[in-house]
């Protein structure tokens, strides 16, 4: 497990279905996360299961984000296409519950995953995507270093238009050089 000051990183367990599942077909979480359809508990399930497979081989790594006071369950994070000769990946988040958004959960898990990729996976830069329409997400990823490095038109058709997708990444030495100024 790795914590932050508000969240604590976990595998997930098949016993985090029925919380998962609270939250997973809820328009609100499917239209950030695309697409929209909704999941069967048995998919949710045999996701659950790949992370095991995809960590142990090394391609991806997704965590449960619990709160570390309550111990309640808040939604993920993944550090996916594990480049190793690259020292790449990408990263996505999502605090599941709308209510639980904009509170630092998901600041402070980004926080905490970030220092996995870089001082446990030994990676040199770390990118995401992300829906133009989601500025609070954008805000987050700004707010723990990330750079806006292009947009991609027209990738997505939600709710009747189409949405653009901001690229952002960011590197090791300007993840350190922050990290110094926040330990100041």
């Amino acid at each position: 497990m790795f914590e932050g000051k508000k969240v604590r990183l976990r595998s997930f367990e098949l016993s985090d279905l029925e919380k998962i599942m609270e939250d997973w077909n809820e328009i609100n979480l499917r239209r950030e996360l695309g697409p929209v359809v909704p999941h069967s508990r048995k998919e949710r399930e045999e996701w659950i299961r790949s992370t095991w497979q995809d960590r142990s081989t090394g391609r991806s790594f997704a965590f449960a984000i619990d709160d570390i006071k309550t111990g309640a369950f808040l939604g993920h994070c993944i550090l996916a296409s594990v480049r190793p000769i690259n020292r790449t990946a990408k990263v996505s988040i999502a605090i599941y519950k709308v209510e639980n958004r904009g509170k630092g959960y998901g600041t402070d898990a980004m926080r905490v995953l970030l220092k996995f990729g870089f001082d446990y996976l030994n990676l040199h830069r770390i990118g995401l995507n992300v829906f133009e329409t989601n500025p609070q997400a954008i805000s987050v990823y700004e707010k723990v270093g990330f750079t806006k490095v292009g947009v991609m038109r027209h990738t997505d058709f939600v709710e009747g238009q189409y949405v653009n997708d901001v690229a952002m990444d960011i590197l090791e030495d300007e993840w350190r050089e922050l990290k110094k100024k926040e330990e100041k």
